[in-house]
C-alpha cells in the first residue's frame, strides 16, 4: 500500500474513533478554536424534506425554464432526500437521475479542494500560515515585503490577486494544460497586500489545489479520489479530465436558450485549474455525502476540528457582515448562519447550503435556464432556511437615527472589487455593474444594483450602528469602511467608492462623443478629397498626411464594433471568451493596439498640419478632433484592458 493509501486509511480509523457534533454561532460566528453543539431540527424528515422541495423545485423550473434538476438535503449527517426533476439533456429526452446524473457543479469543487487541504495540513505537509513559495516549484513574487501570500489567504480569498478568467477553460480535456504548468504561466499580478480583504479568487483556490498535488506526490485528481471521494463513496463525482465513463455516461448536459429553445452549452466544459471547479462533476446523492461528513463531525475524512476551522470565520471584510471560513462562505438569513457556495459554468449552476447550528443542509444542481436563473438558487436557499431554520431575532443592534448628514457620507457610486481587479474583458462589466448608493431624508440609505447575494434590485438600508446598515424586510448587513469601501451580505464582493473621474457614465459619455466623431470622419475623409477633385481646388499639403488619421478612425470603430459585438449576444459568447480563443477574441485584442501607431502617426501629422498650414483651416480642425476622439477611445481601451487577452 502506497503512502496515499496508508493516509487515507488512517483518517477512516481516526475518524471512526473520534467523531463530535458541530455547530456554529449566528454572525459574526464563531472564530477559529470555538466549540458549539446544535441539535438536529426534528421537523427535517425524508417526508417533510421532499414536502418541502417538491413545493420548490418544480416552480422554479417552470418560471425560469431549467431544463432539469437533482437535489439532495441532509439531517444529522444522514442523508434524508434525494430527488430529481425534468431532463439531463433535452435533445433525447434522457431523465434526470439524482444517483446517476452527474452535473456541472463549477465552483462548489472549492469547498472540496479546501478540505483536501486541510487533509495535508492534519497530516503537517502544509501548515496554513506558510509562505506558498515554501510549497512551489514556481515563485510568486514577493511584491509586499514582509507580507508573503500564505496558504490560508489562498483557502480565505484573501491572497489579493488580480483576475484574469479569460483563457482558463477548454472545450476539449486533451487541451487541457497540466496544472503547475498552467499556473506558472499565468501568475497573476498582486494588486494588494495579503490580509487585507476577501475578494473571489479562482486563481488562489487552484493555486492551493496544486499545493496539494506538490505536497502528496499525487496529481490533484487523483488525490482528491483516493482521499475523499472514495472513502465517502461518492462514486459518481471525479475532477479527472475527460470525465470518466463512469461519470460521464449519465452526465447532464448543460443548456442554454436561443430563439425560445433549448440546445447544449457548447464550449467552456473542461479547464485548466481543476481545484477551482474546472472538469468537476457530481451528482445530488454523492454531494449528500459530503454534506453530511462535514455536519458529522469530518466524516472519516477530516478530523473533527479540522472541519471546526473550515466553517468557523477566518476573515470578514467588516465586522457585522458575513465572513470566510476555509473554503465556505457566510450567509445570514434572519440571524441564522449558513456556510454556502455557489457555482456556475455557460448552461450549468448549483448551489450548497449547511446550517452546522441545526446539522442541516441542502444541495441542488441545475443544466441551463433563462436569465435569472442563476439567482433563482438563492430562493432555494432562502426557503429552506426560512422553513427548517426559521429566523429569530436579527443579530446586533436595533435601528437607530443616523442624520442625512451621516448618511449622506457614503452617499457615491461603487464597483465590485473583483471587477476592478480584472485585468481582461471582463473588466468591461464595470460599465453597467455598478451600484448607485443615495441619502434619503430619514437618514437612511437606498441602492440599486447588485449589493451582496441574489439579483440586482432596488433595496433600502436602515442605519442599526456607526456605518452598518440593515436591508428593510430582508437579511442582508452592509458595512461603509473609512477609506471608501463596502462590504456587502457577500464576503467575497466587497465594493469600493468611485471618484468622479472613476464612473463609468463619464467613461461611455466621453468614448460615445469619440466614436460619434469617428464615425463621420471616416466618410468625411474620403468625401472631402472627392469634392476637392470635383471643383478642382489644389490640396494644400501632402494627401498621404491624411491617411493614418483615417487608418487611426478605422481601427478604432471596427474595434468598438467587436466589443460590441461580443456583449450584444454574451449568453452565446461566454464560451468562447472562457476558452479565450476565437476570430471575434483575436479582432479584440488585435485591434487597439493596431490603432496606436495609427494614432500616433496622425498626431505628428496634426502637428506638421498646424506647422505648415497644411489643408483649410477647417480641415485641420477635423483632424485634430479626429486625433483627439481616437487617443480618448484607445485610453479606455486599455484602461478597461480591451487588448488584454491571452
Amino acid at each position: 500500500m502506497g503512502a496515499a493509501g496508508l493516509l487515507t486509511w488512517g483518517r477512516l480509523l481516526g475518524g471512526a474513533v473520534a467523531v463530535a457534533v458541530l455547530g456554529v454561532f449566528a454572525v459574526p460566528g464563531p472564530a477559529a478554536g470555538e466549540v458549539s453543539t446544535g441539535a438536529v431540527g426534528d421537523e427535517l424528515s425524508a417526508r417533510a424534506a421532499a414536502e418541502f422541495v417538491e413545493g420548490f423545485v418544480p416552480a422554479q423550473l417552470e418560471r425560469y425554464r431549467i431544463p432539469g434538476a437533482a437535489v439532495s438535503v441532509v439531517a444529522g449527517g444522514e442523508r434524508v432526500l434525494a430527488t430529481e426533476y425534468g431532463l439531463a439533456e433535452v435533445a433525447s429526452g434522457r431523465l434526470v437521475d439524482a444517483e446517476e446524473t452527474a452535473f456541472a457543479a463549477a465552483s462548489v469543487a472549492k469547498v472540496l479542494t479546501a478540505a483536501a487541504v486541510m487533509q495535508l495540513v492534519e497530516d503537517g505537509a502544509i501548515e496554513l500560515d506558510t509562505d506558498v513559495n515554501a510549497y512551489l516549484d514556481f515563485e510568486v513574487e514577493d511584491d509586499f515585503p514582509g507580507r508573503p501570500v500564505t496558504v490560508a489567504h489562498l483557502l480565505t480569498h484573501t491572497a489579493g490577486f488580480a483576475v484574469r478568467d479569460s483563457g482558463t477553460a477548454a472545450a476539449d480535456p486533451g487541451d487541457v494544460r497540466p496544472l503547475g504548468v498552467h499556473l506558472a504561466e499565468e501568475l497573476p499580478e498582486r494588486v494588494r497586500p495579503p490580509g487585507e480583504r476577501a475578494v473571489y479568487s479562482n486563481f488562489g483556490m487552484a493555486l492551493a489545489g496544486y499545493l496539494v498535488e506538490r505536497r502528496s506526490g499525487l496529481p490533484f485528481d487523483r488525490y482528491v479520489d483516493d482521499n475523499i471521494l472514495r472513502p465517502l463513496g461518492m462514486d459518481r463525482t471525479t475532477f479527472t479530465q475527460p470525465t470518466p465513463s463512469r461519470v460521464h455516461e449519465g452526465e447532464a448536459v448543460g443548456h442554454r436558450l436561443v430563439d425560445g429553445r433549448h440546445v447544449p452549452a457548447e464550449g467552456a466544459r473542461y479547464g485548466h485549474m481543476p481545484p477551482h471547479g474546472a472538469g468537476f462533476r457530481t451528482t445530488a446523492a454523492d454531494m449528500a455525502r459530503f454534506m453530511g461528513a462535514m455536519l458529522d463531525g469530518g466524516g472519516g475524512i477530516l478530523r473533527p476540528d479540522s472541519v471546526e476551522q473550515m466553517l468557523s470565520r477566518q476573515f470578514a471584510n467588516a465586522s457585522g457582515t458575513p465572513g470566510m471560513g476555509y473554503g465556505f462562505q457566510e450567509y445570514t438569513r434572519g440571524g441564522q448562519r449558513l456556510l454556502v457556495h455557489r457555482g456556475s459554468i455557460p448552461g450549468s449552476f448549483a448551489v450548497l447550503a449547511l446550517i452546522p447550528e441545526r446539522r442541516i443542509g441542502i444541495y441542488a444542481s441545475y443544466n441551463g435556464g433563462e436569465g435569472g436563473a442563476a439567482d433563482s438558487a438563492w430562493d432555494l436557499v432562502d426557503a429552506f432556511a426560512d422553513r427548517f431554520a426559521p429566523a429569530g431575532a436579527a443579530p446586533g443592534a436595533g435601528p437607530r437615527t443616523a442624520t442625512p448628514s451621516e448618511a449622506e457620507e457614503y452617499a457615491g457610486t461603487y464597483l465590485a472589487a473583483q471587477i476592478g481587479d480584472t485585468v481582461d474583458l471582463g473588466r468591461l462589466a464595470g460599465l453597467t455593474n455598478t451600484v448607485a448608493v443615495t441619502a434619503a431624508p430619514d437618514g437612511t440609505l437606498r441602492t440599486t444594483g447588485a449589493v451582496g447575494w441574489g439579483p440586482s434590485q432596488p433595496r433600502r438600508w436602515h442605519p442599526v450602528a456607526p456605518g452598518l446598515f440593515r436591508e428593510e424586510n430582508g437579511h442582508q448587513t452592509i458595512r461603509f469602511g473609512a477609506d471608501g469601501s463596502l462590504a456587502t451580505g457577500n464576503p467575497v464582493q466587497p465594493l469600493h467608492r468611485l471618484a468622479w473621474y472613476e464612473h463609468p457614465h463619464l467613461h461611455l459619455g466621453v468614448v460615445g462623443a469619440g466614436l460619434a466623431v469617428l464615425a463621420a470622419a471616416v466618410p468625411g475623409w474620403p468625401l472631402a478629397r472627392a469634392v476637392r477633385r470635383l471643383r478642382n481646388r489644389p490640396h494644400r499639403g501632402p494627401w498621404l498626411a491624411s491617411v493614418p488619421g483615417w487608418a487611426a478612425a478605422v481601427l478604432c470603430l471596427a474595434s468598438a464594433a467587436s466589443v460590441v459585438a461580443m456583449f450584444a449576444d454574451f449568453e452565446g459568447t461566454q464560451a468562447a471568451f472562457f476558452l479565450g480563443t476565437s476570430p471575434l477574441l483575436t479582432a479584440i485584442g488585435i485591434l487597439p493596439p493596431a490603432a496606436v501607431p495609427a494614432t500616433v502617426g496622425a498626431a505628428a501629422a496634426t502637428v506638421l498640419a498646424w506647422r505648415n498650414a497644411w489643408w483649410t483651416r477647417a480641415g485641420r480642425i477635423h483632424h485634430t478632433v479626429a486625433v483627439l476622439a481616437c487617443a480618448a477611445y484607445l485610453v479606455w481601451a486599455f484602461a478597461y484592458h480591451v487588448p488584454a487577452l491571452p
